[in-house]
């Protein structure tokens, strides 16, 4: 009888210790079923790749099954509280990792980016308090030494959001991170460089065209001030040379009133020569209006391409081919 009692009393003990091991690795479990189930397909198989994700990555992208959206469902799983002007290119909601399908080769490595900015969402989420806490430090270094990059970013959430996004920015956009950071990262991904990478091959676009529209601008400012100038000048002295014409008119109706033929043709000379040079004026100002004319044809398509790529990127537009 006290054998029987003894077994049953180990096999509550193992009932007990195995309960609670499901319970303080729930996540796990969870995780590991899930990814039993998710093979990645087609690109997205070819961007699990491209990732370079190290063991623990691996685990975590199949157990969050990424996959890449049309339109109507992007819009359907990742729309629901989103604003309809903001170019939103993935989710992480209910598990699962959505990004939106974006086919340009302009935009190469958007994909590739934000399944990786998905991804750490999905890191973010099975941190515990204290392991959030240790990044604190490392993560106000990396944003007050790149505002430039993250502020921005960064406005448009919520005090109780910006951590987060503050440490999936960081992961995908900043290169040569802090010590503490880089081994965090190294735990999902074999070289983070890379993944930054992605994020400077695709911003690049916009950065070239952000740059040669900001110069465009300044040679606009520059044509502009010289035309506005050389207007004043010529609009002046056509008022003197009118004046002086009227003159010389008025004069060689009246005898007397020049005293000698030399000074007739002399005078007649010098206005000739100011109508002349108010003709090269003329001539300047219109090269330089046709000048600064096609500065705004090239201006105006930059706007028109950037716009068009903004497009691509927003799954609430409809995007025009490019």
């Amino acid at each position: 009888m006290k054998k029987n009692n003894l077994w049953k009393s180990i096999l509550l003990v193992l009932v007990i210790v195995i309960a609670a091991a499901i319970l303080l690795n729930r996540q796990w479990i969870y995780d590991w079923w899930r990814g039993l189930s998710y093979q990645p397909i087609g690109e997205m198989g070819r961007i699990m790749q491209d990732l370079g994700l190290t063991g623990r990555g691996e685990f975590l992208f199949k157990a969050a099954q990424p996959v890449l959206s049309s339109q109507d469902e992007f819009n359907t799983k990742c729309r629901t509280v989103m604003d309809e002007e903001m170019a939103v290119l993935g989710c992480y909601t209910d598990g699962d990792i959505y990004v939106y399908n974006i086919e340009s080769a302009e935009l190469d490595g958007i994909r590739e980016l934000t399944t990786a900015h998905e991804l750490l969402h999905v890191v973010w989420a099975r941190m515990s308090e204290g392991e959030r806490n240790e990044l604190v430090r490392p993560l106000t270094q990396v944003f007050d030494s790149h505002q430039d990059i993250l502020s921005n970013e960064l406005d448009a959430y919520d005090t109780s959001q910006k951590q987060e996004e503050l440490f999936v920015r960081a992961g995908t956009e900043i290169a040569n991170l802090p010590t503490e950071l880089e081994k965090v990262y190294g735990e999902i991904f074999t070289d983070q460089d890379a993944i930054a990478g992605f994020y400077n091959k695709y911003i690049r676009v916009f950065k070239v065209m952000e740059a040669e529209m900001k110069e465009l601008s300044r040679q606009m400012e520059t044509i502009q001030g010289e035309i506005d100038r050389l207007t004043a000048e010529y609009e002046t002295r056509v008022s003197a040379l009118d004046a002086e014409i009227t003159n010389f008119n008025s004069c060689a109706e009246t005898a007397g009133c020049f005293a000698t033929e030399w000074e007739f043709y002399s005078k007649r000379a010098v206005l000739v020569q100011e109508q002349e040079a108010l003709e090269g004026i003329y001539n300047q100002i219109n090269g330089l209006v046709d000048e600064y004319n096609g500065l705004v044809e090239k201006y105006n398509a930059d706007a028109t391409r950037t716009e068009k790529l903004n497009r691509v990127m927003n799954s609430s537009s409809r995007p025009e081919k490019l």
